[in-house]
C-alpha cells in the first residue's frame, strides 16, 4: 500500500479559528459546535429509546460560570481595583489557609502590575468559575490554567489575566480578572455566545474529563434529596415547566420518567404543607403562583440562619439566632437600626451580595445584606453603623416628571423642562437617567422626538421599583463612628458616644453590644470630668462642650495635615464663606470631614458623600451651624 503522504507530500496544518478582532469566527465555531451538539444529542435520546433517563446513562459535570464586562473609564478603574484586593483578601486554600492571586506561570502575582498594565483598557472581564463538584477535584488553580488556555486557543490570543481561588464558602470558586487587550494590543472582545455557553461548557468538559461522567444512581440521588429541602429544588424547576394556568398534571409520566413522577408526587406532599401546593384529583395539583419566589427566599433564609450559627460560635456571642435576626429593609415595620460591626463578607459571590452583621443595642445579632462587595470597603470590626429602612416611594424626580407629564398629554419632555426657570442642564439629565431606568423595568416609553410617554399610574410603578430595587441592592447604611466604643472613651472630639450619654441605662440589654455601651459611658464620663468639661449623671452634654471638643480635635487634625502638606490650618468659623480645590477626606473622632486647599492655606468642612464625585475641582461653599452648603464654581450654593 502506497502512504498518502510518499505520493502527495504535504503537511495538514490547523488554522486559527479567529477573525482579525479574534469574534467573528469564534461565534460561527461555536454555532456549529452547538448544532453538532444538539444533532449528537438527539441521535443518542433516539438510540436509547427516547428518553435521557434510560438506565446506564450518565451525565456531564455541571459548572456555574458568571461572567461581568466592567466598563474602566470613570469609576470603573476603582471598582476594578476594589474587586482585585476583595478576591485577593478573601481567597483561601483547600485546606483553610490563606490562598493568593496566581496567573498561568508560577510564584506570587503583583496585583498593583496587572493594575498599572490594565490602566488604559476600555474594559476588563470578571469571571466566576463553580464546579458543582469542586471540592473533588485535585486542584482548583490547575483546573483554571487550563480552562484559560483552552480559552486562548477558542479566541486565539495570548490573555492578561490573575485568578484567585476561594475555599472558605460553601461552594469552592475562582474569581478570574481578565484585561480587555489582545496580544497584538487591540481590544478583546468575546463574542456573546462563548460568554453566555462556550466558556461554561469548556469547563464542563475539563471537570468531566478529571472527575468522569456522574453514573445514573449519582443523579437520581441528588434529585431525590430534593423532595424534603425547604429550598428551590431541581425538582421544582421541573414542576415549573410542566405549569399551566397554575395547575400541574403529572398523571401521566413519559416513557422512562416513572421514577421522576414518583419524586414530584413526594416533593408536592411536602409543598402542600407549606401552602404552596394543593391536590385537584387524579394527578393534578395546583401550585402557588408565587411559589418559585418563596421557596428560593426560604432556602436562602436557611442559609443565612446557619452562618449567623457559625459566627456566633466563631465570636462566643451566645446569642439567640432566628429569622427575625434577619433584617428586612423593605419591610413596613423596618426601622433604622444601629450597632457594633461584628463582621461583614460576602453570601453570594455568584450573585455578588455582601452582608454585614451588627450587634445592637438591645441584646440581639442583626444580620443584613448590603449588595455589592465593593461596598465592603473600609469596614472594620467595632465601627458603629447605623444601618436605614428602604425608601420605598417614588423619588422626588418622580414627582416631578409625573407633574410635567400631567400637564403635556402625558408625556415628559427634557426640551421643556430646561426652558423653566433655574433649572440646569444637569438637573434635566438626572430626570432622564431615572427615566431610563424606569424604561429598562418596562414602566415608561421613548419617544421618537426624544421625549417620553409617561402612564397615569407612574408614581405607583415607582415606588413597586423602588421596592424592588431594595431587595436587589441591599439595604443603605452609615458610619455613625468609625472609631470603636473603647476609641471613643479617652478621644479628644465630639464623638458618637457622647450623645449617648443622655440616655437611660435601662434601654440596654446587660451583655454584649448593650454592656459595652454602658461601661463606655461611665468611662466616657469620668474621661470628660478629667479634661475639665462639666459632666451631669444621664443628661445631655452641653453644646458648648461639643463645640470645644470638635474644635481641639479639629485643630489637631488641622497640625498633622499641615505638618504634612507646608500648608496653614485655617479654622473654619461657625457661620461664613469657605473655599477652596476638594482634595480628600479625613475621618476624625468628631466625624468625616473634607480637606479644602488654597496655595498656602486649608480648611476641614464637614463631608457629604457626593463631594467625592468633585475630587480636585473648586468648590465654595457656606458654612452654618455645623452643616455646609456647597457648590462647584462660585454659582448658586447647593445644600448637602
Amino acid at each position: 500500500m502506497v502512504k498518502l503522504h510518499e505520493t502527495y507530500p504535504f503537511e495538514v496544518k490547523l488554522g486559527v479559528i479567529r477573525s482579525p478582532s479574534g469574534a467573528r469566527k469564534t461565534a460561527q465555531f461555536l454555532r456549529q459546535a452547538g448544532r453538532g451538539f444538539g444533532r449528537s444529542s438527539k441521535s443518542s435520546a433516539r438510540a436509547s429509546g427516547g428518553s435521557q433517563y434510560q438506565s446506564g446513562l450518565s451525565w456531564s459535570r455541571r459548572v456555574v460560570v458568571k461572567v461581568s464586562i466592567v466598563r474602566m473609564e470613570g469609576k470603573g478603574a476603582g471598582a476594578q481595583r476594589l474587586h482585585l484586593k476583595y478576591i485577593e483578601r478573601d481567597s483561601a486554600a483547600p485546606d483553610g489557609e490563606k490562598g493568593k492571586l496566581y496567573e498561568r506561570s508560577s510564584g506570587e502575582v503583583d496585583s498593583k502590575a496587572f493594575e498599572e498594565r490594565g490602566v488604559d483598557d476600555r474594559h476588563q472581564f470578571r469571571v466566576i468559575v463553580s464546579p458543582e463538584d469542586g471540592r473533588e477535584m485535585e486542584s482548583l488553580s490547575a483546573f483554571t490554567k487550563d480552562l484559560m488556555g483552552q480559552m486562548e486557543r477558542d479566541l486565539g490570543t495570548k490573555l492578561d489575566w490573575v485568578a484567585a481561588d476561594h475555599y472558605d464558602t460553601g461552594q469552592p470558586h475562582t474569581h478570574i480578572v481578565i484585561r480587555g487587550k489582545r496580544e497584538d494590543g487591540k481590544d478583546l472582545v468575546i463574542p456573546k455566545d462563548y460568554i453566555s455557553r462556550g466558556i461554561r461548557e469548556r469547563a464542563e468538559e475539563l471537570v468531566t474529563i478529571e472527575l468522569g461522567r456522574i453514573p445514573e444512581a449519582d443523579v437520581k440521588r441528588k434529585i431525590a434529596m430534593g423532595v424534603e429541602a425547604e429550598r428551590y429544588t431541581y425538582l421544582d424547576r421541573g414542576l415549573a415547566k410542566k405549569m399551566e394556568d397554575g395547575l400541574v398534571d403529572i398523571s401521566r409520566p413519559k416513557r422512562g420518567q416513572a421514577w421522576r413522577a414518583q419524586l414530584e408526587r413526594q416533593r408536592l406532599r411536602t409543598l402542600s404543607q407549606t401552602c404552596l401546593a394543593s391536590p385537584r384529583g387524579s394527578g393534578v395539583w395546583t401550585l402557588a403562583p408565587d411559589f418559585e419566589k418563596t421557596l428560593m427566599r426560604m432556602g436562602e433564609r436557611g442559609d443565612i440562619i446557619k452562618g449567623l450559627h457559625r459566627i456566633a460560635a466563631s465570636k462566643s456571642l451566645g446569642r439567640m439566632i432566628d429569622a427575625s435576626s434577619i433584617y428586612n429593609p423593605a419591610s413596613e415595620k423596618a426601622r433604622a437600626i444601629t450597632g457594633s460591626l461584628i463582621t461583614s463578607g460576602v453570601r453570594d459571590d455568584i450573585n455578588d451580595k455582601a452582608y454585614i452583621v451588627l450587634d445592637t443595642a438591645n441584646g440581639k445579632c442583626r444580620y443584613v445584606e448590603v449588595g455589592s462587595a465593593s461596598k465592603l470597603e473600609g469596614l472594620s470590626e467595632g465601627m458603629i453603623i447605623t444601618v436605614h429602612p428602604a425608601n420605598l416611594g417614588p423619588k422626588p424626580s418622580d414627582q416631578t416628571i409625573a407633574q410635567l407629564a400631567s400637564v403635556n398629554d402625558g408625556r415628559y419632555s427634557p426640551a421643556k423642562h430646561i426652558a423653566q426657570p433655574n433649572v440646569s442642564h444637569g438637573y434635566v439629565t438626572a430626570h432622564v437617567r431615572r427615566l431610563e431606568a424606569m424604561r429598562r423595568a418596562g414602566h415608561v416609553e421613548r419617544t421618537g422626538d426624544g421625549s417620553w410617554s409617561v402612564p397615569d399610574d407612574y408614581l405607583k410603578r415607582a415606588a413597586s421599583y423602588e421596592k424592588a430595587q431594595s431587595h436587589k441592592l441591599g439595604a443603605e447604611f452609615s458610619f455613625k463612628s468609625t472609631q470603636t466604643l473603647a476609641q471613643m472613651t479617652k478621644a479628644i472630639g465630639a464623638t458618637w458616644l457622647d450623645e449617648q450619654l443622655r440616655d437611660n441605662d435601662d434601654s440596654l440589654a446587660p451583655l454584649g453590644f448593650g454592656k459595652q455601651l454602658q461601661q463606655a459611658r461611665q468611662l466616657r464620663r469620668q474621661f470628660l470630668m478629667e479634661q475639665g468639661y462639666n459632666v451631669t449623671q444621664g443628661k445631655r452634654l452641653n453644646q458648648s462642650v461639643l463645640d470645644d471638643l470638635e474644635t481641639r480635635d479639629l485643630a489637631s487634625a488641622g497640625q498633622a495635615y499641615g505638618n504634612s502638606s507646608y500648608r496653614d490650618y485655617v479654622p473654619t468659623k461657625a457661620a461664613g464663606r469657605v473655599s477652596g480645590k476638594y482634595v480628600g477626606a479625613i475621618n476624625r473622632p468628631s466625624g468625616k470631614y473634607a480637606v479644602l486647599e488654597k496655595s498656602l492655606e486649608f480648611t476641614l468642612v464637614p463631608w457629604r458623600e457626593n463631594m467625592d464625585t468633585q475630587l480636585g475641582r473648586e468648590l465654595f461653599g457656606q458654612v452654618r451651624s455645623g452643616s455646609f452648603s456647597w457648590s462647584v464654581g462660585r454659582g448658586r450654593g447647593l445644600s448637602r
